[in-house]
């Protein structure tokens, strides 16, 4: 029987005209089934509701797919043919590939190709025989993928099947009236575009039932023309309608798409508050990037409860990242920055129990570990130093020290036995010989890494759901095995997984509790009040449209409309957004006029421009025009936004528009707030503030307190003084990335050359040959240690470096001897350490001016002695010497900057037991780069004076809390790499600028005086 055809617009009286035709089946008999053929999955629930509220019963709502299923599946099903899977098609695709590539051979190989020939194949799937050959004969290529698309649809027929196997089986399924009576009459409501095999479906449907066929029309004959020619190959001719195409009721331009999905948020906040329900208002999108995340953060930041389509896919969540992760280490060597990742993205599980990921990440920092064999070795090396350290804190009485230590050896073992069964469990995958092994083991690891099903019944439910997805696509490529050919290796086992994971989550929330998001489709077929339609700009909406590399439009019109080409594309684009706009009875247009993700103006929409035109009765619209026309609103930035707001949408919105009203206000009650207002004024102020530095009353220990300091944070003070209040006043560290270190770095190198020389020197002193061999010997051995922990940098320069240090080494030795001759001195000790631990050497006292003292703590790298008991104390320098041009007798420290030298040599006479022994204390430069220069002075009680006037000085200001985040002047290029002042390297502009603010002020200029003294 032929068809019944009525055309319809889109929206309300598409939805009243089923449900008139509904309870026109319904009149005689309200039980007699009804089966109704929707567009989407969207539009039958919100068919079924309508029909709800006229008590209709016996109606089953079902997408083309859903009904081709159930008329055709058991059929297929009784073959043993299953369907198929996007990892099925690239494998087999894979095989055509490798049997008879033809003009693909020299890129047969690559993961690009597979994609494309299996894009191709999924849309030639739709095309008849007759439309093949026609495209085949076009050109060599064409011929080529059609070749392919025909064997691989050979060789799947056997044991898989597809929607168009389905919509096959479906065909022969209606020749059992008993399938044909159960469906009842057919209303087949908005198709879209009909492929021939589905037109041959509806044609012979309608010989064997009633079939009610509804034609959505857009008002453009253009745009409906694809969905025109599909029904034209059942026997369908569509009745012509004079309907003007819709138009949508408000414009909206802002700057960007984020202020877009604002202006957005804010028209759903104000039709909720006129009474309209949330479910019956939609937000769409043409493109999805960046519309769907910044829909999804924009409303949740509302509370504005959203459903549709799902924004992530199965491979977003916890277990797809995971298994993607785990499947990647080994092309990546187990970097440390990966596996680190791996461990931080994750609840990954170690013995059954959460790993202390942040504990193991400092702990592999600190090792030096880069990859591959570094997490055996170099972790190693960090644990046996680790507890010699604590070996030596306990023999020094330092027991928190020694369990401190010892406690992160332990870690630093449990890491590498960690991964070292990672290792090996990866290594297992990468060793399957076929798709049952890689995803048992896969599957495997995976569970010993997140844990079982048990465990995860802790994770919310939606990464449970994701998680059993993984688990069925991990057992369906295990039965890939089934396909044929090769055995894979793990990147074609890992590309295959790729594909499943690719695949969307359920729909976002439930249809019907709150906002429905998602691009122009998800409103086919429905009936609302409230639509705001994102993106009306070139390139988004419409997109923009490039001919297909397989296949161009030339070869593509062969197939005689069967297969769209560009220009059909983005037709149906446009038909899909004029029945968007029909859908809802007010309708709002966004345009983004520019987008911070990328440069250059946006040009508006021909489409919104159309619609501009048209509201307004001008013959033409420019985007430079929209901001003046009546019926366009037009944001001219965020805080233009806020300002005309009518109801904020979040708190933000809600504060920042108290700010806007009356700035002077505050935010009352607010402490985050009114603190960072407290902070930017302070800032931006003349005084010498908390904010700046100043801490002064706050507590801060002093030096001169009776706690035991350091040369070295005296010198960390005055160079940076706010450097000195994170590091030792708050204890920050900055981390180092070993993957950044090309060459040693300056201070590994230096703790090298000390060592070698401390365990060359203390030889010497205990009767060992000075001798070139035994210094190349200590010199080897240390080399090893370094290496084996990490810290030469890269093999290339540390090659270099090698040469360099022994050189460098080779002159000390014969430059100490000759000095040793020359002034009759003999080595008294090496590495003496002072003030470190209970029962050691005491802490030396240096008398300040006036009254007090400070006491240091160190260690004086060398101890000289001669034959009229004189002493001289060494200090090792790898460096170059221009920094310590200055120093001298008169000036001990140099301009504040030095306090070591001072300070060593009232070690050197507590080391000897003399507290009056003459004392000569020097800086030597051990290297070719330092020219092995001698700077240093007799140390006298006048020096000692001087020095403590220095050390003194910085006390007092530290002791008094200033701390400013201000460098002296002569220092700023050290000061643009200080990490705590500039962590982002910024620049010093701001800085000083802000320095000239305040160097005036009264808390400062002792400060700025003492900066300024050298």
């Amino acid at each position: 029987m032929p068809f019944s055809v009525a055309a319809t617009p889109y929206g309300r009286p598409a939805v009243e005209l089923l449900a008139t035709q509904v309870r026109g089946c319904k009149t005689r008999d309200p039980f007699a089934p009804v089966t109704v053929v929707v567009p989407a999955t969207y539009a039958g629930i919100a068919a079924r509701r309508r029909l709800a509220a006229d008590g209709v019963v016996a109606v089953t709502f079902l997408t083309m797919s859903r009904l081709a299923e159930r008329l055709g599946g058991p059929a297929l099903a009784a073959a043993g043919r299953r369907p198929e899977s996007p990892p099925v098609v690239l494998e087999v695709v894979r095989r055509v590939l490798r049997d008879r590539p033809g003009l693909f051979r020299p890129v047969a190989d690559h993961p690009a190709t597979e994609l494309a020939l299996a894009a191709a194949h999924a849309e030639l799937r739709g095309v008849s025989d007759a439309a093949l050959d026609a495209v085949a004969a076009t050109s060599p290529r064409s011929a080529d993928v059609v070749a392919i698309h025909r064997e691989v649809t050979r060789l799947l027929r056997a044991a898989w099947h597809d929607e168009y196997d389905l919509i096959a089986a479906a065909g022969g399924a209606l020749d059992d009236p008993g399938a044909v009576e159960g469906l009842g009459t057919v209303i087949v409501h908005l198709p879209q575009r009909v492929a021939p095999a589905t037109a041959g479906f509806l044609g012979a449907l309608a010989v064997r039932s009633t079939v009610l066929l509804n034609v959505g029309r857009s008002g453009e004959p253009a745009a409906d023309a694809a969905v025109r020619a599909g029904l034209a190959r059942a026997g369908v001719t569509v009745p012509d309608a004079a309907w003007s195409p819709p138009l949508a009721d408000a414009i909206v331009t802002t700057t960007d798409p984020d202020e877009e999905v604002r202006a957005a948020v804010r028209v759903i906040v104000d039709a909720a508050r006129a009474g309209v329900p949330l479910a019956r208002m939609a937000v769409v999108w043409g493109t999805a990037d960046p519309y769907a995340r910044l829909v999804d953060a924009q409303f949740g930041a509302a509370g504005i409860p959203v459903n549709g389509t799902p924004l992530r896919t199965v491979g977003d969540s916890v277990a797809g990242r995971t298994v993607r992760a785990l499947l990647a280490l080994p092309e990546r060597a187990f970097r440390r920055t990966d596996v680190m990742g791996l461990l931080a993205g994750a609840p990954v599980l170690a013995d059954g129990r959460p790993v202390p990921n942040r504990a193991w990440e400092r702990i592999a920092r600190d090792a030096g570990v880069i990859e591959g064999d570094d997490w055996d070795v170099r972790l190693a090396a960090h644990q046996a130093r680790l507890e010699a350290i604590a070996v030596e804190a306990e023999a020094d009485e330092r027991e928190a020290l020694a369990a401190n230590r010892r406690a992160e050896a332990v870690r630093a073992g449990e890491l590498a036995a960690f991964v070292d069964d990672l290792r090996q469990r990866v290594g297992d995958v990468t060793a399957a010989g076929d798709w049952a092994q890689l995803a048992g083991r896969t599957a495997e690891l995976l569970r010993a890494t997140l844990g079982s099903s048990g465990w995860r019944r802790h994770w919310p439910p939606e990464e449970q759901r994701a998680a059993d997805r993984v688990d069925v696509a991990l057992e369906a490529l295990g039965g890939l095995d089934a396909v044929g050919g090769p055995p894979p290796d793990v990147d074609v086992f890992r590309r295959s997984l790729d594909a499943s994971l690719d695949a969307a989550l359920r729909r976002a929330g439930r249809f019907g509790e709150g906002v429905l998001v998602g691009p122009l489709s998800v409103v086919t077929g429905l009936a609302l009040e409230r639509l705001v339609i994102l993106g009306l700009a070139e390139g988004t909406l419409p997109a923009v449209r490039l001919e297909d590399s397989l296949l161009p439009d030339a070869d593509r019109r062969a197939a005689g409309g069967e297969l769209p080409v560009a220009a059909d594309a983005a037709q149906e684009e446009r038909h899909r957004y004029l029945a968007a706009v029909a859908a809802a009875g007010h309708v709002t247009l966004t345009f983004p006029r520019g987008d911070l993700r990328h440069h250059g103006e946006r040009v508006a929409s021909r489409w919104l421009l159309q619609t501009v035109a048209a509201r307004t009765g001008l013959p033409a619209v420019a985007t430079g025009d929209l901001a003046g026309l009546d019926g366009v609103v037009h944001v001219p930035s965020f805080a233009g936004g806020i300002s005309r707001l009518r109801f904020p949408a979040t708190a933000q919105e809600h504060n920042l528009r108290r700010l806007l009203d009356d700035p002077s206000g505050g935010l009352p009650g607010d402490t985050v707030f009114e603190a960072g207002v407290e902070l930017t004024r302070a800032r931006a102020g003349p005084r010498f503030t908390r904010f700046d530095g100043n801490l002064a009353g706050a507590g801060v220990p002093g030096p001169a307190g009776g706690a035991i300091t350091s040369a070295t944070r005296l010198e960390t003070w005055v160079s940076c003084p706010h450097r000195y209040f994170a590091e030792v006043v708050l204890g920050i560290a900055v981390p180092e990335d070993p993957e950044r270190s090309l060459v040693m770095t300056a201070l590994e190198r230096g703790s090298l050359v000390h060592e070698i020389l401390d365990r060359f020197v203390a030889g010497s002193i205990a009767g060992e040959p000075v001798h070139d061999s035994r210094l190349a010997s200590i010199t080897d051995e240390l080399f090893d240690a370094y290496e084996a922990r990490g810290s030469t940098g890269r093999d290339l320069f540390w090659r270099r470096d090698r040469v360099s240090i022994r050189r460098d080494l080779s002159e000390f030795l014969r430059e100490d001897q000759a000095r040793s001759r020359r002034r009759d001195l003999a080595p008294l000790c090496t590495e003496f350490r002072f003030g470190a631990a209970p029962g050691g050497p005491p802490p030396v006292e240096l008398p300040l001016t006036g009254a007090g003292t400070v006491r240091f703590r160190g260690a004086a790298d060398r101890i000289d002695g001669g034959p009229d008991g004189a002493l001289v104390v060494i200090d090792y320098k790898t460096g170059k010497p221009d920094a310590y041009a200055g120093l001298s007798a008169e000036d001990p420290t140099g301009g504040m900057a030095h306090f070591q030298l001072p300070v060593y040599a009232l070690a050197a006479r507590t080391a000897t037991g003399r507290p009056d022994a003459p004392v000569e204390a020097a800086y030597w430069f051990v290297t070719a780069r330092g020219q092995f220069r001698w700077i240093g002075y007799r140390v006298t009680d006048d020096v000692l004076a001087r020095a403590g006037d220095a050390v003194g000085t910085v006390a007092a200001f530290i002791s008094a809390g200033a701390f400013p985040a201000l460098p002296r002047p002569d220092v700023w290029s050290a000061w643009i790499e200080c990490p705590f002042c500039d962590p982002d390297g910024l620049g010093t502009g701001d800085r000083r600028r802000e320095w000239e603010r305040k160097r005036e002020s009264p808390e400062l200029a002792a400060v700025a005086e003492l900066f300024n003294a050298r």
